[in-house]
């Protein structure tokens, strides 16, 4: 008997699997594996998270910075207007960026959600488990005029941001370096098929086309739950990306293989205020999550009917008392401010900078 949509899967299963979908490249080149996965089975469908996601220590293990959270949640959002039986969820999609880049190196993001510094994967000349895959975009997105290279906080190759590319936080560019762009454009490329991620045959599909690897959907898999449970915020890393070099720069603190153990319901302490105040930052600030856009992707289409939103009940106001009135000094008069509206509101759409490279 086939299992049901809400089914795990077992170990049984999950190895028919990497026999059934093809050995290729993967989007961000690596070769496929058959490797034992470091998973426990039976593996769930796509798991959603918290609605409201609270800050915690900077080090904690379950965090994800300030400066990329929202573009999972957006793209999240952006997926469920253009494919709403997809299933995708924001720790799926987060699950992925910790094991591509750790979330941009730590969130080394500037306020557009563009990477300070370029995020390169190694040369795909065939060795160190990577595919061959010679030059495709005339060193127009990775800087190199004889391989490929993964881009991006997701890592995405050449070929694959050609033809799933999508501008996730609506500047009019597409720009794999954005982790707004580059997320979405994973959303994309994971419900293009026509899965329901919810569904863990469809879940694992969808991954395993992404990278076929056994150890790499285990390892995004174990990473959604942990999001899924609790995430935090915490602090952006400061400072520019390091050089790429010929093996890339893709940055990791610690191995994303070795995934915490969370118990469902544990709460992460709030970090304890210091006695010292904290300077200001100087800094370019976190960008908060924008408003939702349909991404601008080729193979995307328009829905049916957008999702008419229920209106929120009016609460009951409570009478406040009547203050003493006191005499109203007169005031000083102070000079027009001559800043931009861009520092009050970052949000505002036309203070969202472009982004670099752009298809």
């Amino acid at each position: 008997m086939a299992p049901s949509p809400g089914a795990g899967l077992n170990s049984g299963e999950f190895d028919e699997l990497t026999m059934i979908v093809p050995q290729r490249p993967g989007v961000d080149g690596r070769l496929g594996s058959d490797k034992p996965a470091r998973a426990d089975v039976p593996v769930q469908g796509a798991t959603d998270g918290r609605s409201v996601v609270r800050p915690g220590r900077p080090d904690a293990v379950n965090g994800i910075p300030r400066g990329v959270f929202p573009a999972y949640r957006r793209a999240t959002a952006n997926l469920a207007v253009v494919r709403p039986n997809c299933g995708l969820t924001w720790p799926l999609l987060a699950g992925i960026g910790k094991v591509e880049s750790d979330h941009a190196s730590g969130g080394r993001v500037d306020v557009a959600g563009t990477t300070r510094g370029k995020i390169l994967g190694p040369q795909l000349n065939g060795k160190g488990g990577n595919g061959r895959i010679t030059d495709s975009d005339k060193g127009k997105f990775d800087g190199d005029l004889v391989w490929d290279r993964a881009v991006g906080p997701m890592q995405i190759i050449p070929q694959v941001w050609d033809d799933f590319g999508a501008d996730g936080n609506g500047d009019g560019f597409r720009n794999p370096n954005n982790v707004y762009d580059a997320v979405t454009t994973v959303a994309v490329y994971l419900c293009a098929e026509g899965d329901d991620l919810k569904r863990p045959r469809d879940l694992v599909e969808s991954l395993l086309r992404y990278q076929h690897s056994k150890d790499f959907v285990a390892t995004v898999l174990k990473w959604m739950r942990v999001y899924s449970k609790n995430a935090v915020l915490i602090p952006n890393e400061k400072g520019l990306l390091s050089v790429p070099k010929p093996a890339g720069n893709a940055e990791r603190k610690t191995d994303p293989r070795e995934v915490p153990d969370i118990p469902d319901g544990t709460k992460t302490p709030t970090p304890t205020p210091t006695k010292k105040p904290t300077a200001t930052p100087t800094g370019t600030p976190d960008p908060v999550d924008p408003t939702t856009t349909t991404p601008t992707q080729k193979p995307t289409k328009p829905p049916t009917q957008r999702p008419t939103p229920t209106p929120t009940p009016t609460p009951t106001p409570t009478p406040t008392p009547t203050p003493t009135p006191t005499p109203t000094p007169t005031p000083t008069p102070t000079e027009t401010p001559t800043s931009s509206p861009c520092t009050a509101d970052p949000t505002t759409p036309t203070c969202t900078p472009g982004g670099g490279s752009h298809g």
